[in-house]
Formats: C-alpha cells, structure tokens, sequence
C-alpha cells in the first residue's frame, strides 16, 4: 500500500515506493532507447564494413592465376604491374610474366636449383650496392625502406621477387649449360621484296626455271642476302621464328615458298628456298648463341603444355570488366 505523506498545502498525496513502476517507469524507457540505438549503430557499421570489404578488400583477394597450388592474386598483380612500364600499358603483359614465375619456382628444384635466404639477402646488398664497394647497415636499411615504398610490396613479397629473379638466372645457366650442339638443320635461301605483288611475280619466274641466287642479286632489296645471291647459311630448324618458324618445315628441297611477310611494322615480303636439310648437324657458334639466349623461354613454353593454368575471366586474359577495374586502379595511381 502506498505511504501518505503531507504537503506544503497539508493535504496527503502518495508517495514513491522505491522499485515501484511509477519509479522504473522512466529508466527503463531511457534503457530501451539506449538498446535501440546501439543495435541500430551496430546494424550501420556491418553494413558499411560489408560494403568496404566487398568494394576494398575482397576484389584484391581475386586470385588472377593459378597454377596447381600456386596462386597469384589481384592485389599483388596490381602492384607488380605498376612496376613494369610496359604491363603498365597492357596489364595483361603481367599476366604472362607471372605466370612463366610460378612455372620458375614449381620447375628450378626439379633440377635441384634454389635460393636460400642467405642467397636473397646477399643479392640484395648486391643490387643496393650497385657500382659502390661496400655499403653500410644503415644505407642498406634506408634503401632497402625506399625499394618497399616505391614498389608498395611487402617484406615477403620484395623477398619472394628477388628469389624469383635469383631462380631465373641459375636455372636459365642450367639449361644454357645443356643446349645440345648438334641439332637438325636447314640450309637457306631468301629473296626480300618490299611488295606482295613484286613477290609473287618473283616466284612465278623461279617456278618457270630462273636461277635463285642471280635473281636474288638482282630483285632482292636486302642488300646482304642480295649480294650473296640469297644464300644465308644453315639454320637449326628449333630457332627458327615467325614465318620461318612454320612455313620453312614443311618446305621440300628446291621448294619456293608463297610470299611471306617477315616484318610486322613494313610491308616486306620474303620468298625462301630449302636447299638441304640436315637431321643432325654441328650449330655454328652464332646459332649456338642465340639457342642458348632462348633456351628458357623454350622451356617454359614445353612447361606450358603440361600444366593446368587457369586465368580470371578469359582463357589468354582478363574480361572486359577486369580489365578496365585494373586499369582504373593504375589510373589512380598515376594522378
């Protein structure tokens, strides 16, 4: 029962009898209220941290690349891509370049090819060094603060990197090493015409029984093949690239080729002859040179072709809206 008390005015009125509801109704209200606004708050920030990880966080999570369990994603590719002018400028130039490194680090220890942290450690005072004889700790350190700002890689990834690039040089020396010096070859012929229709008429007259080389001393607007009657030597058939590359196999012995165009920026046309073919012949030293220059990209090219690689989006590359989302990323960057 609720106690009475008097008033100024000597009437009695009825008191608060604490924990009464006429006492707690007006906390628990402010309570309620309180509640509310901390789950409407809490509700706020999931939604804008879902909207920041799915718009900041999650597209550069995407894995662009992956090559068994290798995994290369697109945070890092963009990173590496402003690192390289010419990727910068079609970012999927990056993509081959990446690639071809996982296939480096999976493939160097097969033939027992590593780098150490030692080896790391002591290629990057190398390169700080440069043309210095020594450099001191606290030089090292700032350079080496300076390639991370610049390049926005982490410890391990600069790491990694310098590893990467430590694996190509030995293992492209291992292969060098091991070019065979004896290898099929071809002996060829060349006329070079600054025109289709010149080249055509050209091979009608070889086909009509003109000699090669005084045609080639006469028409040929190469002046060295010209003046040596078209004849170029003996060639390994594995270096042979472009047009040579799958018209010069398939050529019989004394076998004029239709007109071909061996330059991509001129409108120059070659018409070649086979005059010998040779299944195992010693390579001359010029041709050894450039064999053992290419030795790498050969194997990574027969890596290729027993590896599942698959990309984001298309099969050789990115679809349109990656691509102009990476593109947009490098742009903002740039300004």
């Amino acid at each position: 029962m609720a106690k009475l008390t008097k008033t100024s005015s000597g009437k009695k009125s009825a008191g608060k009898t604490p924990g009464s509801a006429t006492e707690d109704k007006e906390p628990k209200g402010r309570r309620i209220g309180l509640v509310t606004a901390a789950l409407i708050l809490i509700v706020i920030l999931v939604i804008v941290g879902i909207g920041y990880y799915w718009f900041y966080v999650k597209p550069f999570q995407t894995n662009v690349i992956i090559v068994g369990d290798d995994t290369i994603n697109i945070g890092y590719f963009i990173k590496r891509t402003r690192m390289d002018a010419t990727a910068s400028g079609d970012p999927n130039i990056m993509l081959d370049k990446l690639n071809h490194e996982i296939l480096l680090k999976q493939g160097a220890p097969r033939y027992g090819i590593e780098a150490t942290e030692e080896d790391i450690d002591e290629a990057l005072r190398e390169i700080a060094r440069g043309e210095s004889e020594t450099i001191s700790d606290s030089e090292f350190k700032e350079w080496y603060r300076q390639q991370r700002n610049e390049t926005e890689l982490s410890d391990a990834e600069y790491r990694d990197f310098i590893r990467t690039y430590l694996l190509r040089i030995r293992l492209h020396g291992y292969l060098a090493e091991r070019v065979p010096t004896v290898v099929e070859q071809v002996h060829l012929h060349i006329i070079v015409l600054d025109s289709y229709e010149d080249a055509l008429e050209v091979k009608e007259k070889l086909e009509a029984g003109a000699d090669f080389a005084d045609l080639a001393r006469e028409v040929s607007v190469d002046p060295e093949s010209g003046e040596n009657g078209g004849d170029i030597g003996w060639a390994p058939v594995d270096i042979l690239e472009g047009p040579f590359g799958w018209a010069v196999p398939s050529l019989a012995i004394g076998e004029i080729s239709p007109p071909l165009r061996i330059s991509e920026t001129e409108m120059v046309f070659s018409l070649i002859m086979v005059s010998e073919k040779a299944a195992a012949r010693e390579v001359d030293e010029n041709s050894l040179l450039i064999m053992k220059v290419k030795v790498l990209e050969d194997w990574l090219v027969e890596e290729m072709r027993y590896k599942k690689i698959e990309f984001h989006g298309f099969k050789n590359g990115f679809d349109s809206e990656t691509y102009a989302w990476i593109k947009w990323q490098l742009a903002k960057r740039e300004r």
